[in-house]
């Protein structure tokens, strides 16, 4: 069989060498150019342990997206650079991104000091950038980016929300003195005032190996609950020292936490109430069939897992609604490069009402940058080293 298989594909070799380049011919006629995504996340460094996901969901969208055919036809090309969790490394990034690679639009960074720095470029370049912090700030006048999550003055107000449900007037608030944790001691502050309630605050350090000095003064004033400005390993300094001090109320903190890094690093000294402004997607499972993103939260889920066998946590559900969100407009605009991102920054400003696999939607303005608003945040809690609804 093998032997007359042979010597047919001799006889008609020239003819299937000619059907061949008749095939390539008009598929390089047919084949559209690649659009450039740029990616400028904190892989290593300080964030890490948020970059790392999020790096995964994009990776993930993309694929699936080229997996389908691309963008009409144009295959989505990912390039990728590591910030360090370096403000200065992640300006450069942003520069090489737009001027070396011509990307399109820029996904990241995490951190709202690596956003900060890369926002400068974005504005110079006219090119989107979509930053992963909610601390950050994306709307003002004639920006280019934007932002995931929850604004950290909405998920302040979910927490003081829940906190009046439980007759709680008095609360401690300990917050760091980098970015994250002046923007949680402002908004703290200012809506404390809102909901009359009585604020008593202390500051320190990230670098900080002990807070019990600021724990203790925060504890002559009597609070009913504390709230931690912070993410990641300075926030597990404040939850060693809490539990030693002997605390019994609440402890919440930035919806920032919620990550099965951050339960590792609080392991053994895990607040008894640790409760966070989280999303809906992190307890999809929870959620009735009739709730509208539940079909695509599992979706998201099943597929992250079945890629990297584990469940994909809260910083890699808003990176995958980053990269959507932005593909969904470049398939109105189908870019060619830079030149064409302050055509991808109008179309993601008409997107409405579009489903988040994070909850809720998102409805973009060219006031509003963020899209989606403080009915998508939800109180979680730890219970078994797991996170679940607070009641």
């Amino acid at each position: 069989m093998g032997r007359i298989r042979t010597l047919r594909a001799v006889w008609i070799g020239p003819l299937c060498i000619l059907l061949v380049l008749c095939i390539v011919s008009v598929a390089s006629a047919q084949k559209k150019p690649a659009i450039k995504l740029g990616v400028n996340l904190d892989v290593t460094g300080y964030g890490a342990w948020l970059g790392e996901p999020e790096l995964r969901a994009v990776q993930l969208y993309a694929e699936q997206v080229n997996s389908k055919g691309g963008i009409d036809g144009h295959p989505l090309e990912l390039v990728v650079y590591d910030n360090e969790s370096n403000p200065e490394k992640s300006s450069g990034n942003a520069k090489k991104l737009v001027q070396r690679d011509k990307v399109t639009a820029v996904i990241g960074t995490v951190l709202t000091a690596t956003s900060n720095a890369a926002k400068s470029v974005a504005q110079e370049e006219k090119v989107v950038m979509y930053s992963l912090s909610a601390s950050y700030d994306p709307s003002y006048a004639d920006s280019y980016t934007f932002a995931t999550w929850v604004a950290s003055s909405g998920q302040v107000e979910t927490i003081y929300d829940y906190f009046v449900k439980k007759g709680i007037k008095r609360v401690a608030t300990l917050c760091a003195t980098d970015s994250t944790g002046q923007t949680w001691l402002d908004e703290t502050n200012k809506s404390g005032k809102k909901y009359g309630l009585e604020i008593t605050s202390e500051r320190f350090n990230v670098k900080d190996v002990d807070v019990t000095a600021q724990l203790a003064k925060l504890k002559a004033s009597n609070p009913q609950a504390l709230i931690v400005g912070v993410t990641g390993a300075p926030n597990a300094v404040v939850a060693k020292n809490f539990n030693q001090m002997g605390f019994k109320i609440p402890y919440s903190s930035t919806a920032g936490n919620i990550s099965e890094s951050f339960l590792k690093l609080v392991e053994g000294n895990e607040p008894e109430n640790l409760l966070l402004p989280g999303a809906y997607c992190i307890i999809w499972k929870e959620l009735p069939d009739s709730y509208p993103q539940k079909k695509l939260m599992k979706e998201f889920s099943e597929a992250f897992q079945k890629k990297f066998k584990k469940e994909p946590d809260i910083y890699a559900a808003v990176a995958y609604d980053a990269t959507r969100v932005t593909v969904e407009a470049m398939r109105q605009v189908k870019p060619e490069g830079p030149k064409d991102s302050p055509k991808l920054r109008d179309a993601i400003e008409k997107i409405k009402n579009y489903p988040a696999a994070y909850g809720g939607t998102y409805t973009f303005s060219k006031e509003d940058h963020r899209g989606t608003k403080k009915d998508a945040c939800v109180i979680v809690q730890v219970k078994g080293g797991k996170f679940v609804m607070a009641k």
